[in-house]
């Protein structure tokens, strides 16, 4: 349930802290995106529903400006002591808020736990669906591998009987040929001795 505002806050906030980590402080854009960043923060307190994650946002924007040396180490301290001291009417107003918003956020709980359960449901039934197609598939696989292993036998089987055919074919044909060639000497010696 983040907003795109709120999103691209974040995204902001990570490269600047990012850009602050890897020692690129001397960065030209630092000043714009410091302006966008206290920008957005405007926009999201603007909007309706309220968001507890502002702080934290204003406070990481702060200490941005602290390491790029924009403020001052007092001014850093003062906006924390005012964040630490508010007056008593907007601490009134807090609690009328949060007394008010109770019910709705109890009934956005129950519509967030009512959306996890149906994502969990909704993926629990996607994975059954998937263990049965696998399960199916591997089936499907171990059959067309023991048919392949049955072919290969019998071509095995078969490759060995024409091999045996061929040798019993070929001693055929050598004793032929020697046949064939007594008889030429025969009738060679037979025309020899007539001459």
């Amino acid at each position: 349930g983040l907003s795109r505002q709120e999103v691209n806050l974040r995204r902001l906030l990570a490269k600047c802290e990012l850009l602050i980590k890897n020692n690129q402080k001397d960065d030209e854009r630092f000043p714009k995106y410091i302006s966008s960043l206290e920008e957005m923060v405007k926009e999201i307190k603007s909007q309706c529903t309220p968001n507890d994650n502002i702080p934290d946002y204003v406070k990481r924007i702060k200490s941005l400006k602290f390491q790029l040396g924009m403020i001052s180490d007092e001014e850093l301290a003062a906006g924390d002591a005012e964040k630490q001291k508010p007056n008593s009417r907007e601490e009134l107003l807090g609690i009328r808020k949060r007394n008010v918003g109770k019910s709705n956020v109890t009934g956005d709980l129950d519509h967030m736990i009512n959306l996890h359960q149906n994502m969990q449901e909704k993926i629990a039934e996607e994975m059954l669906e998937l263990t049965t197609s696998l399960k199916e598939h591997s089936t499907l696989a171990s059959k067309i591998i023991k048919k392949d292993n049955e072919v290969i036998g019998r071509s095995a089987q078969l490759t060995e009987q024409n091999f045996s055919k061929l040798k019993v074919e070929s001693e055929k044909l050598t004793e032929h040929s020697k046949r064939a060639w007594k008889c030429w000497m025969w009738v060679l010696l037979l025309i020899v001795m007539i001459v």
